[in-house]
């Protein structure tokens, strides 16, 4: 019973703070070029912070299968398609991405494959755009 309390006392401490709306950490960027690794479901990294203003984003398939990167606004309404502010081309295995670049005013954004189910398998994360 003892060893049970100990796995379940880190589990609660855990939710907690989801349930408190904590932000996961974010890697944040010095210039203004972000740099994203996509593979099989996952983008490297998945959170990312950098300054307002004009930012280029290049991407880089490290997986098996066809990845590409949007950035989203954040739909004000769940039902609707969120906007897209600029995306990546489909790369292949190994493809690097030609650089496209976004004007961000300071803000929460959404990183994702667009390609098939990606997304929904966990291929997202989010960019988080702060002032000067």
């Amino acid at each position: 019973m003892r060893r049970r309390a100990r796995l379940l006392l880190p589990l609660a401490a855990l939710a907690g703070l989801l349930a408190a709306g904590c932000e996961p950490s974010a890697v944040p960027v010095g210039g203004r070029t972000v740099r994203i690794e996509a593979s099989e479901y996952r983008l490297r990294p998945q959170n990312v912070t950098v300054r307002a203003g004009r930012v280029t984003f290049v991407v880089v398939n490290r997986g098996r299968l066809i990845h590409n990167l949007a950035v989203e606004r954040i739909a004000s309404d769940p039902d609707t398609t969120p906007p897209t502010l600029g995306r990546s081309s489909s790369l292949h295995p190994g493809q690097t991405s030609k650089p496209f670049t976004i004007d961000l005013p300071p803000g929460k954004y959404r990183l994702v494959c667009t390609i098939g189910n990606h997304d929904d398998l966990g291929e997202h994360g989010w960019l988080y755009v702060t002032k000067d």
